[in-house]
């Protein structure tokens, strides 16, 4: 059995001026297990904030752990939602978004990924980062064309490869870790997604007080004031909760 004994979360768009074109599903409990998820609307398309919403609507309306974990179908199926966007206006055919979200059963974490948002799970006194990026950064890095040192000055940091979109290949990245290689702290396991213009801020100075980093509230309330102290660059969504696992563990398949 896992129970959620503490969540937070937040999205907030670049300016008041600007529609915010991120959109998240806060962690609810489902089939036994607990899914959430961001979603970053690709800004340089009409409809981007129409893709994220259509991306979280679909999550929202799935009741199974089969259909969660059935990947090719649920980034197809956006995709078709997004599809339906550019038959009530011609203009919303290029629009898209990034996708990331967590199904955590009793056995392990399912993650679905497409993009540059990013899954962590705390490992002790630090967040590892779970999901790779989709970014002409990553690929730069894959193919070893340059340190991560020598990015800092190379342009592409957030040209993203890939999204559920119409108008560029899609091509997903899907993960499962098992609870047993992680290090739970008295059976509690904390996960965050973070948006682009979230994890940015987070990567510049990874790291908070050992009492603000142990609970998800205190972490969420104090990334967003370095955000809105440092002034945002983009939009900024986070989701995070604290999870309780009561062993023995059971597999629900």
């Amino acid at each position: 059995m896992i129970k959620i004994i503490e969540s937070s979360c937040f999205t907030f768009g670049k300016s008041v001026e600007k529609t915010n074109q991120d959109a998240m599903l806060a962690p609810k409990t489902i089939a036994g297990g607990v899914f959430f998820a961001v979603a970053d609307g690709v800004g340089s398309y009409k409809g981007a904030e129409l893709a994220s919403l259509s991306a979280v609507e679909y999550l929202n309306q799935i009741e199974s752990v089969g259909h969660i974990t059935d990947y090719t179908t649920v980034f197809k199926d956006i995709l078709n939602k997004i599809k339906e966007l550019s038959q009530y206006d011609s203009a919303y055919e290029r629009a898209s978004t990034t996708l990331t979200y967590y199904f955590v059963e009793p056995r392990g974490l399912h993650i679905g990924h497409i993009g540059d948002c990013r899954a962590y799970v705390k490992q002790g006194k630090k967040l590892k980062q779970l999901t790779k990026d989709h970014t002409q950064h990553q690929k730069f890095l894959d193919e070893k064309l340059f340190t991560k040192s020598q990015l800092k000055n190379v342009k592409g940091k957030n040209i993203i490869t890939t999204a559920i979109s119409q108008v560029v290949s899609m091509d997903p990245s899907n993960y499962f870790i098992l609870i047993d290689d992680l290090e739970l702290d008295n059976d509690t396991l904390s996960l965050y997604i973070m948006s682009d213009g979230a994890h940015s801020f987070w990567e510049q100075s990874p790291r908070f007080s050992e009492r603000t980093m142990d609970s998800v509230t205190k972490m969420s309330a104090s990334l967003q004031r370095r955000i809105e102290r440092k002034g945002p660059v983009d939009d900024y969504t986070f989701v995070a909760c604290k999870l309780q696992f009561d062993r023995p563990f059971e597999s629900m398949f």
